[in-house]
């Protein structure tokens, strides 16, 4: 008998710190997902280097995730996959000189701020949000540049092939429009620098190519492009902060606003009258 009670109390304390657990881990995850959100999106990004006087847009697309840390600040992750392009026509020519092409990824880590939040008080129930962007991160890039139609060699012939790394820096902005508490249309333009002159593949000029007086020119500056981005944006759960007082009336009716729209009216069937039947 004590063997059942020994075996029935071990098993009472496994189910007892099981629940124990399995409720810690639902309130820790309850608590990070508090104004955690992601966003997808796509778009396109513009590319400005040595190489480039058109023809410069393409696509990308990318996803976001915020987490917040103060009621007007969040910590961002963005990750960003893409492609790149451009093409050089010297002053006078019709037929390109050089073009390439380049695929990348991005990986940056920073912050958003919130102005409206910081400086006229937390509003959930604002409809448009802007924010202002600052990112830290690493590109990878694998680019490759060909010779034009007036190119020292025939036109598709690859010229140049480079692949590697670079650290950039982003700063840019956006803006949410909501339509509920979760969902929200996000529309976003950052600006990059990589610290790398060799997105395009091209970091050199060449002065008398293919003779014994060849001589090369290195290029000045870095490369740099813009993305421009529309996204989804989901809230898992609503933020840790409070509204600021000032809004408390507004939010109040706001949100009786919004219930009233969603009911929808009972209305009450109307009475017919009954046909008495006829033998």
């Amino acid at each position: 008998m004590q063997q059942y009670i020994r075996k029935a109390l071990i098993a009472s304390i496994i189910i007892m710190i099981s629940v124990s657990v399995s409720s810690q881990y639902r309130t820790k995850r309850r608590q990070f997902l508090e104004g955690f959100k992601i966003q997808p999106k796509a778009g396109v990004n513009m590319f400005f280097g040595d190489l480039v006087s058109e023809g410069r847009t393409n696509y990308v697309f990318g996803v976001a995730a915020e987490k917040e840390l103060l009621s007007y600040l969040n910590a961002r992750v963005d990750i960003n996959y893409g492609s790149m392009k451009g093409t050089q026509i010297n002053d006078g020519a019709t037929l390109p000189y050089a073009y390439f092409d380049n695929s990348f990824i991005q990986f940056s880590l920073g912050a958003t701020f919130r102005p409206l939040d910081l400086t006229l008080g937390l509003f959930k129930q604002r409809l448009f949000k802007p924010y202002v962007i600052a990112e830290a991160g690493i590109i990878q890039y694998s680019a490759t540049e060909y010779w034009g139609g007036a190119g020292e060699e025939p036109d598709g012939t690859v010229w140049r092939e480079v692949s590697g790394a670079s650290p950039l820096v982003s700063f840019g902005g956006g803006v949410n429009y909501y339509w509920d508490s979760h969902f929200s249309v996000t529309a976003e333009f950052i600006a990059s620098m990589p610290f790398t002159d060799q997105l395009d593949g091209h970091d050199e000029w060449y002065i008398g190519y293919g003779t014994p007086g060849q001589q090369t020119v290195v290029t000045e500056g870095n490369d740099f492009f813009y993305v421009a981005t529309l996204g989804i944006t989901y809230l898992f759960n609503d933020s840790q902060w409070r509204n600021s007082p000032k809004y408390n009336r507004k939010a109040y009716t706001k949100t009786r606003s919004l219930y009233r729209k969603s009911r929808t009216k009972y209305k009450r069937p109307s009475k017919r009258k009954s046909k008495r039947y006829k033998r």
